[in-house]
């Protein structure tokens, strides 16, 4: 890759599509800084505050995501790692996506006694597990598509959310979410979950940002 300035456009639609990928952090400031403990899914659910705004951004943020695969994968040394990534990584905007329409049925607090809540429920966190899933498989073939050629800072940045947001942050919410104790850490461990993706997502534009070195 070439050491001339980095390109704008998909270094600013990494940033933007990793903020609204952490759109809680919109929805605690206009909240008035309340709700962090709060399951975001749950802040997604019809009647909420902010649930529009939520659900719009995620959108928004796989679309953005979507645009991001083609100079990625230019980028990349070609083989099935590469494809194996832009596979994962549609799967994971396809999933958020359908999570979003699809939204969590009850806000958080309430009696959730909305008709097929329990079908409603199963859709958006299958979907959520999926893309998350996915996500953290596509920056797992990352590493294993550049652990030999680089960049180093691509392929550490790989190797640690995969570890840290794929399987530290992951199985600590899962455990806070099953014992809902103490029930403060269970929208607190989700959210450094989400911020790993985010991460992740900044990473690509900013992959996707660096000029590729003319043939010679």
């Amino acid at each position: 890759m070439s050491r001339r300035p980095l390109l704008v456009a998909p270094l600013v639609a990494g940033a933007l599509a990793a903020l609204l990928y952490s759109n809680f952090l919109l929805d605690w400031v206009l909240r008035g800084f309340h709700g962090m403990s709060a399951v975001v899914s749950e802040l997604e659910a019809p009647g909420e505050a902010n649930a529009t705004l939520l659900r719009v951004t995620d959108v928004v943020c796989a679309a953005l995501v979507v645009a991001l695969l083609p100079a990625v994968r230019r980028r990349l040394p070609p083989g099935i790692w590469r494809e194996a990534f832009v596979v994962a990584t549609i799967v994971f905007a396809l999933g958020a996506s359908l999570a979003a329409v699809i939204a969590s049925p009850c806000g958080p607090g309430t009696v959730c006694d909305v008709p097929d809540a329990g079908l409603l429920t199963g859709v958006h966190d299958g979907s959520s597990i999926v893309s998350d899933t996915a996500l953290f498989l596509g920056a797992a073939a990352v590493w294993l598509a550049v652990r030999t050629t680089g960049p180093a800072w691509f392929r550490r940045v790989a190797w640690w959310v995969v570890w840290l947001g794929g399987v530290v942050a992951s199985a600590v919410f899962g455990w806070y979410q099953s014992t809902d104790d103490p029930a403060w850490a269970v929208g607190v461990s989700q959210r450094a979950h989400i911020l790993s993706i985010s991460v992740w997502i900044f990473c690509l534009g900013l992959f996707a940002a660096h000029r590729i070195e003319p043939a010679s």
